[in-house]
């Protein structure tokens, strides 16, 4: 790409992402953009005029984002030296595989519209679902069978995996946990609040490939799924 539509490109997106807080793009460009917007945020944060001047000269729509660095942002991550964004990995674009992502601001005042930590209390909420039983203590300290037998080196190998998986998810929830300043009860209760929604969408996807199999089978003359 000329330097010219980089730095372009690079403008837009950095304001984009300031204005709105969170963005979808390609894993190249969010840790590009991820380096900029943490020094916009930490210009915002000193708050002289000649840094204001600065964030007027780069970003597009000033009336809209100075305030925002200025007076929103500067106030959110006050006690935050830096690390002032996330990127989350959701897979690859049609047509050219690239590989996408969503980078947000971090919202310390209001955890709970993060996407990172929506996802991850939609997925405990799917656990609890599933195990119907309260879930965060179980997901902080998981633990094999110890009496458990395995029949083959290639189930053993499988059940080591699945032990390492839920060992990093531990280490996530600890880390949202930390970060947002939550306790075990405070994440539980945000999860039981959680759970009847992740049920209805469970049913609502569940219920609608059911119907769309019921209708190829019988096509002229589909029964009522009820």
């Amino acid at each position: 790409m000329h330097s010219a539509l980089r730095r372009q490109v690079l403008r837009n997106l950095t304001t984009d992402l300031i204005k709105h807080g969170r963005i979808e793009t390609t894993v190249p460009r969010a840790k590009e953009l991820r380096r900029l917007v943490d020094k916009m945020i930490t210009l915002g944060k000193r708050g002289t005029l000649q840094d204001r001047r600065r964030i007027e000269a780069y970003l597009y729509q000033p009336k809209i984002v100075v305030p925002l660095l200025m007076d929103t942002y500067a106030k959110r991550f006050a006690d935050r030296p830096g690390g002032f964004t996330r990127l989350i990995n959701i897979g690859t674009r049609k047509g050219d595989c690239a590989p996408m992502t969503v980078i947000e601001i971090l919202n310390t005042d209001n955890p709970e519209a993060e996407v990172g930590f929506s996802y991850l209390v939609k997925s405990l909420a799917n656990m609890q679902l599933q195990e119907e039983t309260k879930i965060v203590d179980k997901a902080l300290a998981p633990t094999m069978d110890p009496n458990a037998v395995f029949a083959d080196k290639r189930t053993l190998k499988i059940a080591l995996d699945a032990q390492k998986s839920k060992e990093k998810f531990a280490l996530k929830i600890k880390k949202a946990m930390k970060n947002n300043g939550m306790s075990t009860s405070m994440l539980q209760e945000i999860i039981d609040k959680n759970v009847p929604k992740v049920q209805k969408l469970n049913d609502a996807e569940a219920g609608t490939k059911i119907n769309r199999y019921v209708k190829e089978m019988w096509p002229e003359n589909t029964p009522t799924m009820r």
